[in-house]
């Protein structure tokens, strides 16, 4: 399969990962440390569109885990009808590739009128409106991409935990290197990037309809996943978050659905598990996605040819290699159906309308 410019994202991936693990300087958080220590703060706002808003999710599990009143909201949705959850005593932090999308500019507005007490920046042009307006910005440190989101959505994903995890206290060594394994384990998975591509071609087929599920840090993985599938593939896909999926959704359950569950996390390994095996009862044709790196113990009610092959992530790495599957089964369907998969046919890299 020829390789363009959505490929090519892809397989930097590791390398790009590894810049902004090296590049990151917790000491840059010590005023927010402080700030937090001292209560400065009535409440986190933590916000996004799009991947941006998927990546963030993970970090606010961390902040949400250990306490802190942190409110995950996308960013329409807080211009709109959010406005009075910021007041001056909040941290705004604002995760966003561009930094001058739509949704961005126009909060931007809004807080200059009635500015939180810190605004935090996750982006990878520190040259936008977002990083200028910022009262503490973190780079992506991501080569600038010209399709679908790849290397700056695996690097808000890490540098987002890290933040998370440097504000709650933690000790960032085992992080770190959780990250650089995961790093390790993507690039191992991409150097036979063509014979994995294969390999989930042949256990998906031709899908009809495809839903993914996810828990914990995992949803970020099922929605991101599914924004992939549709942005990249053109192919309609939907995200629940897993034992949403049993309130309602399971009902579509019919041989031509393809539902690819994400093990995830230790905590609810066991709820996702029994949810495959209902799937599967109801007639669907469910997918696991689960990293085998010696680490989790193997699945046997799993068949082989229902265990999708990802990369072994490890600690916060699991979402990051949890999305490269996804990626790759968006190359298979892109085939199918004959298009250059992540070339832009209705939307640019920027979302400048709302």
């Amino acid at each position: 399969m020829e390789t363009n410019h959505y490929t090519r994202d892809i397989l930097n991936q590791p390398d790009a990962l590894r810049k902004a693990v090296e590049s990151f300087d917790p000491s840059l958080l010590q005023p927010l440390l402080s700030a937090l220590s001292n209560q400065t703060f009535d409440r986190i706002i933590l916000t996004g569109m799009g991947a941006s808003y998927y990546a963030a999710y993970p970090a606010n599990l961390i902040l949400a885990r250990s306490g802190l009143p942190v409110i995950w909201l996308d960013t329409s949705e807080l211009i709109h009808y959010g406005r009075p959850l910021l007041s001056k005593r909040t941290l705004l932090w604002v995760v966003s590739q561009s930094g001058r999308s739509a949704e961005v500019l126009s909060m931007l507005e809004w807080a200059r009128e009635s500015p939180p007490a810190a605004l935090l920046a996750v982006v990878n042009d520190t040259q936008s409106p977002l990083a200028q307006a910022a009262s503490l910005v973190l780079p992506l440190h991501a080569e600038a991409e010209k399709t679908v989101s790849t290397r700056t959505y695996l690097n808000t994903l890490a540098l987002g935990q890290l933040a998370a995890l440097r504000l709650v206290g933690e000790d960032l060594r085992v992080h770190y290197n959780d990250l650089q394994a995961t790093a390790d384990a993507l690039q191992t998975y991409l150097e036979e990037w063509q014979a994995r591509l294969e390999q989930i071609a042949v256990m998906v087929g031709e899908p009809d309809r495809l839903v993914l599920l996810g828990r914990g840090a995992s949803l970020a993985s099922a929605c991101c996943g599914a924004l992939v599938l549709e942005e990249a593939a053109k192919f309609p896909a939907m995200a629940f978050q897993a034992a949403e999926f049993r309130h309602g959704p399971l009902e579509m359950a019919r041989p031509d659905l393809d539902v690819l569950i994400f093990a995830g996390p230790a905590e609810t390994r066991a709820l996702n598990l029994r949810l495959f095996d209902d799937v599967r009862k109801c007639g669907a044709h469910p997918l696991w996605i689960d990293p085998q790196d010696g680490a989790t113990p193997a699945t046997p009610s799993i068949p082989s040819e229902a265990n999708l092959p990802m990369p072994a992530g490890r600690g916060i790495g699991l979402p990051l290699a949890e999305i490269l599957p996804v990626q790759l089964l968006s190359l298979h369907l892109g085939r199918l159906s004959g298009i250059e998969v992540g070339q832009f046919l209705h939307i640019g890299k920027v979302t400048k309308v709302e």
